[in-house]
């Protein structure tokens, strides 16, 4: 009832200001009025309900109290009697035996372990009995603590034992250590990697416990793994590690006077400075490989923060891959952002890491900047769950992944896939601009007898050129929300006909796929806003996904040959309308229009031997 009365109070508020609003600004305030007159009816009408409560609630107050004072009697009339009782209960207790405080068996554990006793017990009064109990109980007792006596001793000399045989271990260390050093150049002849991996060993236990937790599920999956798709190692120096623990500790000693003597004047520089000092990584770091060697290979550099609490992840190709048309900086950007939707590493995703921050005086804003600006990364949510890192997403989702070795191996294999992915369309787009591939020997080439067009020209525009074009697929295209778009015109050419084709690919691929926009410039220009047929071939290229192509069949490739065969049955279908035909029919159809939208055959079927076209 509060809530309500508080919120009819607001609504009144903001009804008076509006009245006094309109006033002010010389308007009429008839309505306003109105509706302010109305708000006092609901507000009487809460008044009631209020006064209703409160009158029901004294009510129900004055039964309870009539209650309690029922019951308060009955409690006066119970505690003398206890107080009776327990002079009664002093006095029987006054008598008491010895025996007592002692924990005796009980009736069946007794007669379990004194048969003897069951028939003998009937023909003694209870007294004896009792006395002859306790006197079993002694006997019982008595041979139980020498069972404990000899298990002590028994324990000691275990003790001693394991005490000799440890001494005796230790002293072998001297002599493992020497014949370890003397067969030193049998190991490097035997190519051994004894010393290597004890070395190994020696770095990873300086790792913080999020990157140790990441390199040890690391090297399990490595191991388990039979292909070998990626490989892991430590970077960086024991002595580095050991220097920074150092450091943290005199820097923890002399916190307090650093912040009573910092300056108000010349901020700037010593700010740069303290944010340089507060987000240095930590010296040891972990160096992940994704490809088979002599190939690409895509590099992951991890880092973690002691400040922000997370880690970041800065991808790069290997140097000695060969270069792509996206560019290599942007390559690896998209394909680590866009890894899983929603999670584009622009925050840092710690629960509570503003308030820590805040201390600092610093902003969860100037840290993602610093880091972009160093080159180590982005605090993406995928990569702390690999470290067993809590988060808070942006719709303020908590996770904490527990299942390491399962959500590891998933992270690696959609990073295999997709840099697969990004490396085969890079491949096709240097292809196209190159003119290094034969459009006849194409796998996806479906029909090489009845290639007529050329593919003369493929090269890269602006975002701006992309869109100045005008066609209905931009109507129906996804959010643009966290994606970047790469450009390209493709000038297809047959006789006197052009066709200019605008291809916007997406940095989220394969989650997305390319967008193809369509110009036909044959006895005028022709795009999907004009002409129904040009609206339907643009359609037919950008329907096309990957779960519809065989095996190695490569999409970009498929969607340029679909666009090549719909321009040519475009051609040979619009030019029998022509007064002068230009383009005979070459192409396998049955009818070139279909229905009343006057569909053409775009469509490629096979069965056999037997292949057409048809809408």
């Amino acid at each position: 009832m509060e809530t309500i009365l508080n919120t009819q109070f607001e609504q009144l508020q903001k009804a008076i200001e509006g009245i006094m609003e309109a006033k002010s600004k010389g308007q009429s305030s008839d309505e306003g009025r109105k509706a302010a007159t109305l708000m006092f009816v609901a507000l009487k009408h809460a008044n009631r309900e209020v006064k209703h409560n409160i009158k029901a609630g004294r009510d129900k107050l004055h039964l309870e109290k009539c209650k309690v004072d029922l019951s308060r009697l009955q409690l006066q009339n119970l505690l003398y009697e206890v107080s009776h009782l327990k002079k009664e209960i002093v006095r029987c207790q006054k008598f008491k035996s010895r025996d007592t405080s002692l924990e005796l068996l009980s009736e069946a554990e007794y007669a379990d372990k004194l048969p003897n006793m069951a028939n003998e017990k009937e023909d003694l009064s209870s007294h004896k009995q009792h006395l002859h109990r306790l006197d079993c109980e002694l006997r019982l007792r008595k041979d139980l603590d020498k069972q404990y006596s000899a298990l002590l001793t028994s324990k000691q000399e275990l003790l001693q034992d394991n005490l000799s045989h440890a001494q005796r271990y230790i002293s072998f260390a001297p002599a493992l250590r020497t014949l370890l050093g003397a067969t030193k150049p049998l190991h490097d002849a035997l190519q051994l990697s004894l010393d290597v991996e004890w070395k190994l060993s020696a770095v990873v236990k300086y790792l913080p416990k999020p990157l140790y937790i990441l390199f040890i599920n690391l090297q399990s999956l490595q191991r388990a793994s039979e292909d070998q798709s990626f490989t892991a190692e430590v970077v960086g120096y024991e002595s580095e590690a050991q220097m920074q623990e150092l450091l943290k500790e005199k820097q923890y000693a002399t916190l307090h006077h650093e912040q009573n003597e910092k300056e108000t004047t010349s901020r700037e520089k010593p700010l740069e400075n303290s944010l340089e000092d507060a987000l240095a990584p930590h010296p040891l770091h972990i160096c992940m490989t994704i490809g088979a060697a002599g190939s690409n290979q895509l590099i992951l550099q991890i880092r973690y923060f002691q400040l922000i609490k997370c880690a970041t992840v800065w991808g790069q190709l290997n140097p000695s891959s060969n270069g792509n048309s996206l560019g290599d900086t942007n390559f690896v950007h998209y394909l680590l952002r866009h890894l899983y939707t929603n999670d584009l590493g622009n925050e840092i995703p710690i629960p509570g890491i503003e308030y820590e921050l805040r201390n600092s005086d610093l902003t969860a804003d100037e840290c993602t900047r610093y880091l972009k600006a160093k080159d180590f990364g982005k605090p993406f949510c995928w990569l702390q769950s690999m470290c067993s890192i809590p988060t808070v997403n942006s719709s303020m989702l908590y996770n904490h992944e527990l299942n390491l070795n399962k959500n590891t191996r998933e992270i690696i294999d959609r990073l295999a896939k997709r840099w697969n992915s990004w490396l085969r369309l890079s491949q096709q787009i240097r292809g196209l601009t190159y003119k290094d591939i034969d459009l006849y020997t194409l796998k996806e080439n479906i029909y090489p007898a009845g290639l007529s067009c050329s593919l003369v020209q493929w090269t890269a525009i602006t975002h701006e050129e992309f869109h100045s074009q005008i066609s209905d697929v931009f109507n129906v295209s996804s959010d643009d929300k966290g994606i970047t778009y790469n450009s390209y015109r493709a000038v297809i050419v047959r006789g006197s006909a052009k066709m200019e084709c605008f291809i916007r690919i997406p940095s989220s691929y394969p989650l997305e796929m390319p967008l193809w926009i369509l110009n036909v410039h044959w006895n005028g220009c022709h795009t999907s806003q004009n002409n129904s047929a040009i609206k339907m071939m643009e359609f037919w290229t950008n329907s096309l996904q990957p779960k519809q192509l065989e095996a190695n069949e490569r999409l970009l490739y498929a969607q340029l040959f679909r666009t090549i065969y719909s321009f040519d049955i475009f051609l040979e279908t619009e030019g029998s309308l022509q007064s002068t035909v230009e383009y005979n029919k070459e192409k396998p159809y049955i009818s070139a229009f279909a229905k009343r939208s006057r569909s053409r055959p775009y469509k490629y079927i096979k069965k056999g031997s037997v292949y057409a076209f048809k809408q």
